[in-house]
């Protein structure tokens, strides 16, 4: 058989070391390498921010737009959902930026460049500009490359400690976002001068000044990051022809399809974020629609503090009990019990409901148990991180379009949950109390938490446990016979080559 092309173009073992020499001068830690982790913890938390800040007002917003009551749902679902939609749209660009130039330059440049978005929502007249300002504000590289950095700074020995920490603090934006959304919204009138209680400006402006003060987390994002974060993979080089990028970008998203796996964990993460998102399509109209039309009749400050202490408690038990849970009984098996008490959590709506006309006080007490529920069924967040940059241990360079095509998924569903779920309870609002039409909502939800629990029979219960990085598996790597080529020839040597025609057919590739 004649010699083949390496799968990538020729990176100088310098900017990507082998296997080998990679395991020997990074010794493989469970410590959590805290410095390198922080701002990367930042850009999400503030990217978090932005996208919550609007959950406790959006319906107060779009009411105040004078749109018609059986629409509200529909458009507060658009106006949460967008974002995460042109997100996934723009993944697969960034990860090949990422690739391309490195993960820094993106990450912080690409932030600051879609930054000025979040304010201008609060600043929006009709509907359609809260959506294009938050769409945006979506072209962010946050969604993807943060992810990717997180991978490449944990282990398969402090995986679990990593993400433990880093999917947590996308709850941690979303209680800042929250509570800055509920408290600061409506100030005239109702603050301390210096939160804008007597300004005019901010009586013209009573939602902006929450995304004004997101907007400034975002800058100390950016700020700290400039300074602070560290690059994880240099730029590739050798990218001297447009036309062998298209190629290589076209190989590597094949692959990506190809590793053990990957769809199937992909496609229960969506199914999660479709019903974890139609959850809070729900809860952010329901919460703040009046009692006779099926809501709790909440004002905006609740709800604000609510979404926060529902964060709080996540945050709090999420990097002790993650780790814990994962230990003893395994990620897919955990996966499984966290699961099934989805369809528990959509059985008090109903509840709350009920309690919300007949029994105000005790419809708190339904609130604190969703809370609760809701926060161990978000722990399915992480453990579903884990297990997919798990299947990319032995696909080192393949794991920037994996982590692209993840967050396409995620966001599709966090996207999609929304604005149908949203849709669906505004339009329950119209029919009469005890009504079948009334529980559309709900029963929706209770059917989106089946199809995720059946795909996780078909994953191996031992996915995500870690295997040793110390030996090389040429097999499952077909991408690490390139990082030998020779700077010039770009062809690798015989047995670079031969090893690479041996990967490419495990992994299915005709070569």
């Amino acid at each position: 058989m004649s010699p083949i092309p390496p799968f990538f173009p020729p990176l100088a073992s310098s900017i990507l070391p082998s296997r080998s020499a990679s395991s020997k001068s990074q010794p493989s830690s469970t410590a959590v390498p805290f410095r390198q982790l922080f701002p990367v913890l930042l850009f999400r938390v503030a990217d978090a921010m932005t996208y919550a800040v609007v959950f406790p007002i959006i319906a107060d917003m779009i009411v105040s737009f004078d749109v018609p009551q059986d629409r509200v749902g529909l458009y507060a679902g658009l106006c949460e959902g967008v974002l995460m939609l042109v997100e996934a749209v723009v993944a697969t660009t960034w990860a090949a930026a990422a690739d391309k130039y490195g993960r820094r330059p993106c990450m912080i440049w690409g932030f600051l460049a879609t930054l000025g978005a979040g304010p201008m929502v609060g600043f929006s007249t009709s509907v359609w500009q809260v959506i294009f300002w938050r769409s945006l504000f979506g072209l962010n590289p946050c969604g993807v490359i943060v992810k990717i950095l997180a991978s490449e700074i944990s282990s398969p020995e402090n995986r679990a400690k990593v993400f433990s920490i880093f999917s947590p603090s996308f709850s941690v934006g979303i209680m800042l976002g929250a509570f800055i959304g509920g408290e600061l919204a409506h100030p005239y009138g109702r603050l301390p001068w210096w939160l804008g209680g007597t300004s005019e400006f901010w009586r013209r402006w009573p939602y902006a000044l929450p995304c004004v003060v997101a907007f400034v987390c975002g800058l100390l994002a950016v700020l700290v990051g400039f300074f602070t974060l560290t690059e994880t993979r240099p730029p590739a080089q050798y990218h001297k022809v447009e036309d062998k990028e298209k190629r290589r970008e076209r190989k590597a998203l094949s692959a990506t399809f190809q590793v053990p796996n990957f769809l199937l964990i992909t496609s229960v993460f969506c199914l999660y974020q479709i019903t974890t998102f139609a959850w809070e399509g729900v809860f952010t109209v329901y919460t703040y629609t009046e009692v006779p039309r099926g809501g709790l009749g909440l004002p905006v400050d609740s709800i604000g503090l609510i979404y926060s202490l529902g964060s709080l408690i996540y945050i709090v038990s999420a990097p002790l009990g993650i780790p814990l849970l994962t230990a003893r009984i395994g990620a897919i098996s955990s996966l499984r019990i966290i699961f099934s008490l989805w369809p528990v959590l959509i059985l008090t709506i109903p509840l709350a409901q009920y309690t919300a006309g007949n029994l105000r006080p005790m419809m708190f007490v339904v609130l604190v148990v969703q809370l609760l529920l809701k926060s161990f069924g978000t722990c399915a967040w992480p453990i579903s991180d884990m297990l997919t940059m798990a299947v990319f241990d032995d696909y080192p360079d393949l794991l920037a379009t994996g982590s692209a095509v993840s967050l396409i998924a995620g966001a599709g569903g966090r996207a999609a949950g929304p604005t149908v779920s949203g849709w669906i309870y505004s339009i329950s609002t119209e029919y009469n109390t005890g009504s079948l039409g009334r529980q559309i909502s709900w029963l929706f939800l209770l059917c989106m938490t089946v199809p995720p629990v059946c795909l996780l029979g078909f994953l191996p219960k031992d996915l995500g446990k870690g295997k040793d990085t110390s030996k090389e598996d040429f097999e499952s790597l077909p991408m690490l016979a390139t990082t030998r080529a020779s700077e010039d020839g770009g062809e690798g040597s015989e047995e670079d080559q031969l090893m690479s025609v041996k990967a490419l057919k495990a992994t299915g590739v005709d070569v």
